[in-house]
């Protein structure tokens, strides 16, 4: 087993993401992984995928310069690429997040 724990560990959250998921299909084998690609992702399993990956470029992002660091340059780059303040805040007001990271999303934006 530790070296099954080695082989996750080396993928990081992706892996932690993938086990997950593979847990919520019911399925073992390939159709477990199968199943569990397509559930992470839209667009099937290439889709899931894609949405590891970019979970692992994130995920080391945050663990390099920290959550708030990275907050902020995120929707300051999204602001200098031309979205409008309130475009953004109005993707904020929509968004599936709680409503302290929204305050904090449009504090942020309200330093621009």
């Amino acid at each position: 087993m530790e070296k099954i724990v080695e082989r996750i560990v080396a993928l990081g959250v992706p892996g932690i993401m993938l086990m997950v998921a593979i847990s919520m299909t019911g399925l073992s084998g390939a159709a477990a992984i199968t199943a569990a690609l397509a559930l992470l992702g839209p667009g099937g399993m290439i889709g899931g995928i894609i949405t590891l990956g970019v979970a692992g470029i994130v995920a080391s992002a945050i663990f390099e310069y920290g959550f708030d660091a990275l907050f902020r340059a995120v929707i300051k780059k999204l602001y200098e690429k031309g979205e409008s303040k309130e475009s953004l805040e109005s993707k904020i007001r929509k968004g599936p997040w709680s409503g302290k990271m929204k305050t904090k999303a449009i504090s942020e934006l309200e330093k621009l």
